[in-house]
């Protein structure tokens, strides 16, 4: 548990949500309703940790991706990402 070695649990998120052809539209859609990033902290926490997609059920090969997210943040909690980052990552500003 919490190995120092580990992605932080922002390169978790960054180098998985802007790449998941699932949830990339959604997380993209909450990205740019808010530029605090809190929309898209709300939307991702609501895949990992509830099991919902925007208040649909996850199917079986999703829960599997969310598990494997859980296990990469070692149980360290998304309230520490940087979520202007992984906004970034999602919507690069244009300049």
């Amino acid at each position: 548990m919490n190995d120092p070695a580990a992605p932080s649990p922002t390169e978790v998120i960054t180098a998985w949500i802007p790449h998941d052809a699932r949830f990339r539209d959604s997380a993209v859609r909450h990205a740019l309703r808010d530029a605090s990033g809190r929309r898209l902290h709300v939307y991702v926490d609501s895949l990992v940790n509830q099991d919902n997609d925007d208040g649909r059920p996850l199917s079986d090969y999703d829960l599997r991706t969310m598990a494997a997210v859980r296990e990469d943040l070692d149980r360290r909690s998304l309230t520490s990402v940087d979520w202007r980052a992984v906004r970034e990552k999602l919507v690069p500003d244009p300049g």
